[in-house]
């Protein structure tokens, strides 16, 4: 599925090399609502919800050689350390762009370092003959489409990434060569990546463990190195994690930025640091929201409505390629996406959708509730232009005590 919607956005990329990503194939497919209803999502809810869980998972880890087991730990003092993570984040994505980028690309080593372990353990394991795991690997399989959507769900949580590259398409040299090769490279390494690292994992733990654990890849590496796996896991996994959250914190800041400019959001979020050049508002606007997830959302609840969220503006824009297909026909496309493809992952992304919303309605309503909130702000805010002069002045308030504060700036590029 990660492979096949990645053609399709292939060919977005490619036939539309603009950077924004989903704005922009909405906006051209579908008109400006859908488009600032996907701006409005992903900066309140999408983005921060991905950090808060990759900073959740970063303390889960961090935790997990002081205590005996996970269970026992206080989930309290696991918030307050993704907390913690989220304020270093921050606090390095403000003062420079540069550091955050070489930063994430170091994490990234370090997490294909630790892949690259975890597969040799689980090779090593299989050679010593254990391979009693993958005698019954379906045994007490529950075949409802409702529980396989929500697997599906969490399967896919893993490979959220393959529609980032066509944020920045527009920056780059040659996107009808370059997009697809990099999608489908950075795709076929990730599935790789993934799968050895599961089977590792279903060869080294037995099936209750595996099925009970909160951090797998310690428990894995622990029986196969005893004491140092205790150790060398939980700081990989955190080096790992790391490194995504400085990556979702540095794009999510900047789609918000880019959002305000075109007046979708509050103009306070426009500004930039006049030293530093980086959208400072924006980030620490996203490092509070993210906060807020992580103190009043457990991590289940989190995931759900990620995927959900996510997979409706997945099925949107695979429906958008169609759409630009039917009304435009004659706009160059460099790559064009396999035949069938594109109607594959709308009928995909509606089954994931409606699978989730039957095991799950009141965490998907409240989704729901939130798209339909943001239709509401289009059409008084955007559309209509409705000037509350209490707001106006609110704003206006920020905007200047922001500048003051942070010594931001409206008139600096980023």
């Amino acid at each position: 599925l990660s492979l096949c919607g990645a053609l399709c956005y292939c060919e977005l990329g490619t036939s539309i090399p603009e950077t924004g990503g989903e704005h922009v194939y909405f906006k051209r497919a579908f008109g400006p609502l859908p488009a600032f209803v996907f701006t409005w999502c992903l900066i309140l809810v999408v983005s921060p919800v991905s950090t808060a869980l990759i900073c959740m998972t970063f303390a889960r880890y961090a935790m997990k050689p002081f205590y005996t087991e996970v269970d026992a730990v206080d989930e309290t003092v696991e918030q307050r350390i993704a907390v913690a993570a989220i304020v270093v984040l921050t606090a390095i994505n403000c003062f420079s762009a540069q550091l955050a980028a070489k930063v994430s690309d170091m994490f990234t080593a370090i997490k294909l370092c630790a892949i690259g372990v975890l597969v040799l353990c689980g090779a090593f394991w299989l050679s010593q003959g254990h391979f009693d795991n993958f005698s019954q690997p379906f045994a007490k399989t529950t075949l409802s489409w409702k529980s396989a959507s929500l697997a599906f769900f969490e399967a896919l949580y893993p490979y959220t990434g393959w529609n980032y590259l066509n944020y920045v398409a527009g920056e780059m040299q040659n996107p009808a060569r370059d997009l697809p090769q990099a999608v489908t490279m950075g795709m076929t390494m990730v599935i790789g990546c993934y799968l050895l690292c599961n089977l590792a994992y279903f060869a080294i733990l037995d099936r209750l463990t595996f099925l009970n654990t909160k951090a797998i890849a310690v428990d894995a590496l622990s029986k196969v190195l005893g004491t140092s796996g205790l150790y060398l896991g939980p700081l990989f996994v955190a080096a790992s994690t790391w490194g995504a959250a400085m990556s979702s914190l540095y794009t999510a800041a900047r789609v918000g930025y880019a959002a305000a400019c075109e007046g979708h959001l509050p103009q306070v979020l426009a500004l930039v640091h006049t030293k530093y050049g980086t959208p400072l508002p924006s980030i620490i606007f996203q490092a509070i929201c993210s906060i807020l997830f992580c103190v009043l959302v457990n991590m289940d609840a989190m995931v759900l409505v990620f995927g959900f969220t996510t997979w409706i503006f997945f099925g949107a824009a695979f429906a958008a390629m169609l759409q630009l297909r039917r009304i435009e026909p004659q706009l160059p496309r460099p790559y064009k996406c396999p035949s069938g493809v594109g109607e594959f992952m709308v009928v995909s992304s509606i089954l994931l959708v409606l699978g989730s919303f039957g095991q799950f309605p009141v965490h998907c309503m409240a989704a729901v509730g939130f798209l339909l909130l943001g239709v509401v702000v289009y059409y008084i805010f955007v559309k209509n232009q409705l000037d509350i002069t209490p707001l106006r002045v609110i704003s206006g308030f920020f905007v200047r005590l922001t500048e003051t504060i942070f010594n931001v700036s409206r008139n600096e590029a980023m």
